[in-house]
């Protein structure tokens, strides 16, 4: 499409103008042929001129002299109407005394029967008549009749010009003062297109003037807001994650250089163990690295229909052979069925790594407990241990990444309830920490996932 023809908001604006120009011309020639139907219907210009001329008539006795006298008027009337664009033809006047006589009478011969106005055919034309009949004299006029294509071709042309001559005139202010408006929002532009994605995200701060136009700089300054916290994260997470994994890493090459050196079989073996350890972990990190970076993705949530009873079953039923190996004791409390539409995947998430993280930290011989049920707010999840707990002051960054509290030697990567706040946001929900269950010797700590209530039945 060539330049000129794409669409512009000032074309636009211009294409606006010219619709209500011709709307508007519209109107008024509507309403000039309603007035002038009107007019001629209840008080024509012939019955004006016919009555100051009867009146001026009526003075004068002499038959001769009210035939000059008139012959004077219509002279000097058809000579007016002859100049005019719009007169059909010339005006026609008789005029008849006391005794019937004909005083005065025009080219073309007619006669009026009845007083007052009418419209009668004329040597095959349409007039309209007017005849007043006085004391003296009886006036009968006759005047070519308008057909309403000659009105209205005579009125668009009048109208016509007045346009013509008042469209420039309101064309060039409001060019001016969409031209000028917009020229904020080409600034705009330029300073859009000139920004280097890689290293200018401050806030633009444009003043864009006009109350229409803020909202869309604010929206932009909004948006550079939120993608300078992402590539902040984004690069704390990187950092973060390399410091992460540089310790099982160097500590799998000083395995595997131990390995490699070691002179007799428990020295290998116990080389060994310990490289397998460090890949475990660094398998175990890396897993949640990717578990993370998947649910930061922005990509829209895809719910499916999930009995949550059952699924809490199954994900307890995979950790079972773990929790007999650390001497935990797993319950699960739920209705038979509990129906609700979730993102699974961020479900599985959530669940998978509470339940990591209380095998990791409640210690033999504690007792898990997976709790689920319906609530007016939704379906609430809940997990919790008797173990050493978590103390109050720490609660607030357990959900950070990264962080590992203190008081215990249980290696992690301090991802677990990270990725569990993370999913819990994809899910609509909130995860919020509380105590556990109380035993002896510990206080344990309870992890609770309160779910929408969209979708539940």
């Amino acid at each position: 499409m060539p330049q000129w023809l794409r669409p512009t908001l000032t074309r636009r604006v211009m294409g606006a103008l010219l619709l209500a120009f011709a709307l508007f011309a519209v109107l008024i020639l509507v309403e000039d042929q309603l007035d002038i139907q009107q007019a001629m219907a209840t008080d024509p210009g012939i019955r004006q001129f016919g009555r100051q001329l009867a009146a001026g008539l009526d003075a004068i006795d002499d038959a001769a002299l009210a035939a000059r006298v008139l012959d004077a008027h219509m002279r000097h009337i058809n000579r007016l109407r002859a100049r005019q664009q719009m007169s059909p033809g010339p005006l026609l006047a008789r005029l008849v005394g006391p005794d019937g006589r004909t005083a005065y009478a025009p080219a073309i011969a007619f006669d009026i029967g009845q007083t007052g106005i009418g419209e009668q055919q004329i040597a095959g034309k349409a007039y309209w008549t007017y005849r007043q009949d006085g004391p003296r004299w009886s006036l009968r006029m006759a005047e070519p009749a308008l057909s309403r294509a000659r009105l209205l071709g005579f009125a668009s042309w009048e109208l016509g010009k007045q346009l013509l001559l008042a469209f420039p005139l309101m064309l060039l202010p409001l060019w001016l003062a969409v031209h000028t408006g917009l020229a904020p929002l080409r600034r705009f532009a330029r300073r859009l297109h000139g920004l280097d994605p890689k290293h200018d995200l401050a806030p633009l701060g444009a003043d864009l003037r006009y109350g229409e136009l803020r909202p869309l700089g604010q929206a932009f300054d909004a948006l550079l807001r939120r993608l300078r916290q992402r590539r902040a994260r984004e690069r704390a997470f990187v950092h973060e994650a390399a410091h992460e994994l540089r310790t099982p890493l160097a500590v799998v090459a000083m395995q595997a250089h131990a390995l490699v050196q070691a002179d007799d079989a428990a020295a290998r073996a116990t080389a060994a163990l310990a490289l397998n350890q460090a890949i475990a972990r660094s398998a175990h990190l890396s897993r949640q690295l990717l578990d993370l970076a998947s649910l930061d993705d922005e990509q829209a949530a895809e719910p499916a229909t999930l009995d949550l009873a059952r699924f809490c079953a199954q994900r307890l039923a995979e950790q079972a052979a773990v929790a007999r190996g650390l001497g935990i004791a797993l319950a699960l409390e739920a209705p038979e069925q509990l129906t609700a539409r979730v993102d699974a995947m961020a479900l599985h998430s959530v669940l998978q790594n509470l339940l990591d993280n209380a095998l990791r930290h409640a210690g033999r011989g504690a007792r898990i407990e997976v709790s689920l049920a319906a609530t007016p707010r939704g379906p609430r999840l809940a997990v919790a241990d008797d173990g050493p707990g978590i103390a109050p002051a720490d609660r607030p960054l357990v959900f950070e990444r990264f962080w590992r509290g203190t008081g215990h030697d249980v290696p992690g990567s301090g991802l677990g309830l990270a990725i569990v706040a993370r999913a819990a946001e994809r899910l609509g929900g909130q995860v919020t920490v509380g105590d556990g269950l109380a035993r002896p010797g510990g206080c344990g700590v309870r992890f609770e996932l309160q779910l929408p209530v969209l979708g539940v039945s």
